[in-house]
């Protein structure tokens, strides 16, 4: 349109076109001069708006654990008008000095891009301060974008729950007044961690917490060891450990010392003595043997006294091992010819009696005139493996400290009165110069499960009379399955290329006997390398049981799908054994059991330890020796 002097032009615009972001330019020449005018139309004038898009930059954790001063950058894209305003805060208030200035350029595209830098200090950064990069801009009005980051939110590992293991002191440490209750918390930055102890709810401020060690996996670790009283493991006092956390917050662990609610019962006390003579008959050494049998719970503690002075170290100790439902132990000290003779006291402390018992025995070294009794018979029950992988009983009558093995006679009876089975072994000289021998009974499984007597008698020509010990499975305690898991390993150890390790958690079970195993492709693990932790009476007064295991495995044989199992075997199982298996694919919430070995929840069967076809042919192999036995039975 044009009145002479003045010439107007008018663009439409879609409104598609305008959400491009696309600049406009108006071009005027003169048809007298030939010359062109132009200009443009900046976003804003034709009516186009859009917000920013913001970016928190931040330090990486590798960064943020060595640089003195960390720089954090909030970028933002593609916003026009470029009237963007930028605001740092601290913890939610705003930053002191002011923020800085926040510069902006206008891109290719018409739009604009900028950036506010702020340096905070290493100090602030691993306190835990909340920084937020505050942003207006007309596009959304008065509405404010807030995007906030802190060591907790910018590094993963930061964010990782700790965790937390809490044990209990011995019974032996508690009676010498040195038990202590110890509080490990593992992670991978404790840095600022802090532990705090309550005892029965009240706040103590007793323990003694170690400096923060750094370990080669990368991870860190913090204990605290809390002292226990024998007032304080006799009464179930609980113990809390309370670990505050910089990313976690607060984290708690219970113990209890003992359980009170048990029935306790005091162990007897007896003392043997076996003498080593010269060809003169002059006594040169004396091993003494102090056993304590007939005891629970199975806490104890056994000592040396000479003449009540300070107790003299044990050569050995054994036990408490458990047998007809309660417990029994032997301590061993030998008293060499540098030692002076006199009275010699074995005290036992256990928690079924207010005062230890103590029996003296004299010793004299000198020519023997009186009878020796240097015996010492031992019985062991089957081992687990036997009885679950082996499907097999065997117990073994231990026979030690005989001065000479030829006039040894060891003979086996039962309750049942039927065959026996018996192998015995040679005589074995020991390093003190004495001998050992073992003669070993095979029984059925079904047999000591259902609780058959078996009873061990030895005769030799150094003792007055027989010693005759029995021996069978206790059916005191009620069964109780275990619950089983198993975890694949953690992403930080895989990142490291070197090792993975995976776990396993069997808890809730009773009686606390169980056997722990893996497999790696169907095949067993050796033992060395894995590790079990346990069994240890879960917390609460009812009688449970947990085990943690523990398996070590290259991290290129995890990567190329290796499939592990943690196998557990427990007599509260309705097939005695339970199977767990991960992978890489399963990983992490795929896990398969394996039900040819044992059902439990329904799930899914999967190829475990054994395959169908070898569980099948153990069955059959397992009836047609039940037959045999029972055949030779009728015979």
């Amino acid at each position: 349109m044009s009145n002479g002097l003045h010439t107007q032009s008018s663009l439409l615009i879609p409104s598609d076109s305008s959400r491009q972001g696309n600049p406009y330019q108006c071009d005027v020449t003169h048809q007298g001069t030939g010359k062109t005018v132009s200009g443009k139309f900046p976003q804003e004038l034709c009516g186009l708006t859009m917000p920013p898009q913001v970016h928190l930059l931040v330090p990486t954790c590798e960064d943020s654990a060595t640089e003195s001063q960390l720089e954090l950058v909030c970028l933002l894209l593609s916003f026009s008008p470029d009237k963007a305003n930028v605001k740092w805060l601290v913890n939610g208030k705003e930053r002191s000095p002011p923020t800085p200035a926040f510069s902006s350029a206008m891109g290719t595209d018409g739009s604009y891009m900028g950036q506010s830098r702020m340096t905070v200090t290493r100090q602030s950064w691993e306190r835990g301060d909340v920084y937020t990069c505050q942003v207006t801009h007309p596009a959304v009005g008065t509405e404010l974008s807030m995007h906030n980051t802190s060591k907790c939110l910018a590094c993963l590992r930061s964010s990782l729950d700790p965790t937390i293991y809490l044990t209990k002191p011995s019974y032996e440490d508690v009676i010498k007044n040195s038990g202590h209750v110890t509080c490990l918390v593992l992670g991978y930055d404790l840095a600022a961690s802090r532990i705090a102890w309550k005892v029965d709810g009240q706040v103590s401020s007793a323990a003694k917490t170690e400096t923060l060690k750094k370990n080669s996996n990368g991870t860190t670790s913090l204990v605290s060891s809390h002292p226990v009283s024998l007032a304080q493991w006799g009464q179930g006092t609980i113990f809390t450990c309370k670990v505050t956390t910089l990313c976690s917050g607060e984290l708690t662990q219970d113990i209890t010392m003992s359980n009170t609610g048990i029935s306790k019962k005091e162990p007897t006390v007896t003392v043997s003595q076996a003498y080593h003579e010269d060809i003169s008959g002059n006594r040169v050494s004396l091993t003494l043997i102090c056993e304590a049998s007939g005891f629970y719970p199975e806490e104890i503690s056994m000592s040396w006294l000479k003449n009540n002075a300070p107790e003299l170290k044990p050569s050995y100790n054994n036990g408490p091992v458990s047998g007809s439902g309660t417990f029994s132990a032997y301590s061993v000290l030998k008293v060499e010819p540098s030692q002076e003779q006199g009275n010699y006291t074995c005290v036992v402390h256990h928690p079924a009696m207010e005062e230890p018992k103590r029996v003296v025995q004299k010793v004299f070294l000198g020519v023997s005139n009186c009878n020796r009794h240097p015996l010492e018979v031992s019985l062991l029950p089957p081992s687990l493996e036997d009885l679950y992988i082996g499907q097999n009983a065997t117990i073994s009558c231990l026979v030690s400290s005989m001065e000479t093995p030829g006039s040894l006679e060891v003979s086996w009876n039962r309750g049942s009165g039927g065959p026996l089975a018996v192998v015995s072994r040679e005589p074995v000289l020991q390093e003190d110069g004495t001998y050992s021998a073992t003669s070993i009974l095979r029984v059925c499984v079904e047999e000591w499960q259902a609780g058959e007597e078996f009873t061990c008698t030895v005769k030799h020509q150094d003792i007055p009379s027989a010693i005759v010990k029995s021996i069978r499975k206790s059916h005191m305690v009620s069964l109780r399955a275990p619950s089983v898991y198993i975890s694949p390993p953690h992403a930080e150890e895989l990142a490291l290329r070197e090792s993975a390790t995976i776990t396993c958690l069997a808890s809730g079970f009773r009686p606390r006997d169980i056997l722990v195993t893996w497999t790696q492709q169907d095949r067993p693990v050796p033992q060395e390398a894995y590790t079990n932790i346990g069994p240890v009476r879960e917390a609460g007064k009812e009688e449970r049981y947990f085990i943690y295991s523990k398996l070590n495995v290259l991290a290129s044989e995890w990567e190329r799908g290796d499939t592990y199992a943690c196998v557990v075997g427990h007599e509260g199982l309705p097939m005695t054994f339970i199977h767990r298996s991960v992978d890489k694919a399963s990983a992490p919430h795929c896990l398969v059991e394996d039900q040819g070995i044992s059902v439990e929840g329904g799930e899914e069967e999967s190829d475990g330890l054994w395959t169908p076809v070898a569980f099948i042919a153990l069955f059959l192999l397992s009836l047609l020796y039940s037959t045999g036995v029972t055949l030779l039975k009728v015979r």
